[in-house]
C-alpha cells in the first residue's frame, strides 16, 4: 500500500517507461510517479539515418543553449531555446523534408538562422547541407580556440590538438566524471562495506549488449507503454527533468515523444510535468541544479 516511484536515467528512462506499463499489466502494481531523467523514449530522436531528419530538430535547442553558455550567441535563454525549437519543428524541419530539392536561396535563408541560433557560421550550416550531428557541433562551436566540448554536458570545454578533426572522438565532461565515480565507488565497496574488489568498477562498458529489446522495431521506442500506463492509471505522474546542455539525450526528444502521443486523451496529457536545468546529461553535478533537482524530486513526490 506504500507510495511507488520510478526513476529512468539515460537509456534508463525505456527500462522506466517498459517497467510502468508491465508492473502494472502484470502484477496489478500501480505506480504513483514515473521520473524521467536526461531520458528518451524513442531512440529515432538521437539517431541520424538516410532520409530521416528528426533528429537535427530534437538537437538544434541544445546547441543553442550550449551556444548560449559558450557565449556565441546573446539574449535571454529562455526567450532563444523556445524561439530555437519552434523553428527547429517549422521552418527548419520542412526545409530539410525537401531534400536535394531545397532551392539555394531558401537554403541560405534557413543557414542564416541557424547561424543566429547556434553561433556557427551560414556557410559551415551550407557545407554539411543544413545537417549538423552533435559530434560535428562538439569540433565546430569552438574550433576557433581550439576548443573540443563535451557531449554529456556541452559546457565543459578542454584544448583539442587536432584542428583538422571533423568530429570530436573525445567527451571531457565524461573524462571529468569517470574519475570521481570510479574511485568513490570503490572507496565505499572497500571502506565502508568492507569488501574487497579487484575488477575496475565499469562505468560505461559494452559487456551489457547486445541489448535484448523484445521487440522487432529496428528502432526502439516505448513511447506507446508509457501511454498504456497512464490511460490504464490516471492518476500517473510523469516528471521530465533535462539539462540545456545534454548533447546525449537533449531535452526535445522526450517532448517531442509526449508531444506524439496521440492516442493520450488530452485531459491525461496534464499528468506531465517538465523541468529544466543549466546543466547537462548528468545535471546534479552542477551544485545549483543538485539543489533544483532535490527540490523538485521533493515536490513532484509529495504532491497529492
Amino acid at each position: 500500500a506504500s507510495p511507488k516511484f520510478l526513476l529512468g536515467e539515460s537509456y534508463g528512462g525505456v527500462r522506466a517507461a517498459g517497467l510502468s506499463d508491465h508492473l502494472q499489466s502484470r502484477y496489478g502494481m500501480s505506480l504513483n510517479g514515473v521520473i524521467m531523467l536526461s531520458t528518451l523514449l524513442d531512440f529515432r530522436t538521437i539517431q541520424t539515418n538516410q532520409g530521416d531528419n528528426l533528429s537535427y530538430s530534437v538537437y538544434l535547442p541544445a546547441f543553442t543553449g550550449t551556444a548560449l553558455h559558450h557565449g556565441k550567441i546573446k539574449g535571454d535563454k529562455q526567450k532563444l531555446i523556445a524561439d530555437s525549437t519552434r523553428f527547429a519543428f517549422s521552418e527548419y524541419s520542412a526545409a530539410l523534408l525537401e531534400g536535394t530539392s531545397l532551392d539555394p536561396a531558401s537554403a541560405t535563408k534557413i543557414a542564416d538562422q541557424l547561424a543566429s541560433y547556434t553561433g556557427i557560421a551560414a556557410d559551415v550550416w551550407l557545407a554539411h547541407d543544413l545537417r549538423m550531428s552533435p559530434f560535428v557541433f562538439r569540433v565546430e562551436l569552438l574550433r576557433k580556440e581550439r576548443k573540443v566540448i563535451g557531449r554529456f554536458d556541452s559546457r565543459v570545454a578542454w584544448d583539442n590538438a587536432d584542428l583538422s578533426a571533423a568530429y570530436a572522438e573525445q567527451d571531457p565532461s565524461y573524462a571529468l566524471a569517470y574519475g570521481a565515480f570510479s574511485t568513490a565507488m570503490l572507496d565505499y565497496l572497500g571502506r565502508d562495506l568492507g569488501w574487497k574488489e579487484d575488477q575496475p568498477y565499469e562505468i560505461l562498458t559494452s559487456k551489457v549488449q547486445p541489448w535484448n529489446w523484445n521487440s522487432d522495431n529496428e528502432i526502439l521506442n516505448l513511447s506507446g507503454k508509457l501511454s498504456e500506463a497512464i490511460k490504464d492509471n490516471p492518476h500517473l505522474k510523469v516528471l521530465v527533468m533535462g539539462g540545456h546542455t545534454d548533447l546525449a539525450t537533449p531535452p526535445e526528444g522526450m517532448a517531442y515523444s509526449i508531444r506524439h502521443m496521440l492516442d493520450l486523451p488530452a485531459p491525461l496529457r496534464k499528468n506531465f510535468e517538465f523541468t529544466s536545468y543549466d546543466a547537462g546529461h548528468m545535471f546534479y553535478l552542477n551544485p545549483p541544479d543538485l539543489v533544483k533537482c532535490r527540490a523538485d524530486l521533493v515536490k513532484f513526490i509529495q504532491a497529492p
